[in-house]
């Protein structure tokens, strides 16, 4: 099928939370676009969703987390009121403590800068219904969970028809000329590529160095339990309503399938047993590679040899967090040449461009 249509301003390869963001700084600025996105799910459309600054293994703040939260909470609320949909829940999360010495970590952390804002220093004895009762738990709030599916699907419905395409993009399509590029007749300024970890097959940025990580995660039926609060105890119990929950992930490093396992089932299954006490029933079991990168940090920016063609990619496991205000970055970088952060721009990789490390790559 050949489309036809006036010259875009951009062909958004892909609608995880990369794309989705980007899109939406696009409109807010009243520049048309094109979202070619596959039918098959992708790693957004798989994940908790969970909004959350904090890493509770270590008690410390994410990269840049407060400035990433305070700018996407009131993006994707501003999202809600336009779009008439509830996308984000507000939800504490209960860290579950396996020790006292967990409590007293708990307790010194609350009082740091960055921290305070969200540990509460009065951790609590009590567990909730169908939580076992062990050395209590601290509270994370002004966190939450987006809900990354309906808020997907309701963009996506939003869209016309000269706005989306449902298929596999096809890389030799593409035609890149000086000021534009051309797709199946698609005209545009440019395009940029949000695939997750499908930027392996990507022949312009597959030189970047994302690994991929594999999660697996369960869907649960419990109905004792509540919805009230996502729970964080060696995984996350994350509530979807409808006495449903999302529970893990696994993170393996080595596997890039998207296929699930029994020894990734077990791992779930022993960790969730060592936090409830209630009946379950596993409902889904899902596996999905996570996009991430050797070092950890976000990839944005232009082809160091194609100036109109650019990647927005490796969020890996706080893409509901960095996503929002990353694709603002990207958006002022394309349109308003404003430099990128070196830490997330992907010219920090341009040794890899000019001397690719297979056993790296």
């Amino acid at each position: 099928m050949v489309f036809l249509f006036s010259m875009k301003h951009s062909i958004i390869v892909g609608l995880g939370l990369a794309g989705f963001n980007y899109a939406q700084q696009l409109r807010h600025n009243n520049k048309d676009f094109l979202i070619i996105d596959s039918p098959h799910d992708s790693a957004s459309r798989n994940a908790a969703g969970i909004c959350n600054p904090t890493v509770l293994k270590r008690y410390t703040m994410a990269w840049e987390g407060v400035k990433f939260m305070n700018y996407a909470i009131p993006k994707y609320r501003d999202f809600e009121i336009n779009y008439k949909t509830n996308a984000f829940h507000s939800l504490p999360i209960q860290r579950y403590f396996f020790s006292t010495g967990e409590q007293n970590l708990w307790s010194v952390a609350s009082q740091e800068a960055g921290l305070k804002d969200f540990l509460d220093p009065d951790f609590q004895i009590e567990p909730h219904q169908g939580i076992k009762k062990n050395f209590g738990f601290g509270t994370v709030n002004n966190v939450g969970r987006l809900a990354v599916n309906e808020l997907l699907e309701t963009f996506l419905y939003s869209l016309n028809d000269s706005q989306k395409c449902i298929t596999i993009f096809d890389y030799t399509l593409l035609e890149i000329n000086e000021d534009k590029v051309i797709y199946n007749g698609v005209e545009a300024r440019n395009i940029v590529f949000c695939e997750g970890f499908g930027l392996k097959k990507n022949p312009w940025f597959n030189y970047l160095p994302l690994i991929g990580s594999k999660g697996e995660y369960l869907k649960i039926k419990a109905p004792e339990l509540s919805q009230k609060q996502i729970i964080k105890g060696g995984l996350f119990i994350s509530p979807l309503g409808e006495n449903l929950f999302w529970v893990g992930a696994t993170f393996n490093a080595h596997s890039k399938t998207n296929e699930t396992s029994d020894a990734g089932l077990s791992w779930i299954l022993s960790k969730l047993e060592k936090l409830v006490d209630i009946p379950f029933e596993v409902v889904y079991h899902g596996a999905q590679v996570r996009p991430t990168v050797i070092d950890r940090r976000p990839l944005l920016g232009r082809h160091p040899k194609h100036s109109n063609l650019y990647v927005f990619n490796g969020l890996g496991t706080r893409g509901v967090l960095m996503s929002p205000l990353l694709s603002y970055w990207l958006y002022e970088f394309i349109n308003s040449e404003k430099v990128l952060p070196q830490a997330v721009a992907i010219n920090r990789f341009e040794t890899y461009f000019c001397n690719p490390n297979k056993n790296d790559v």
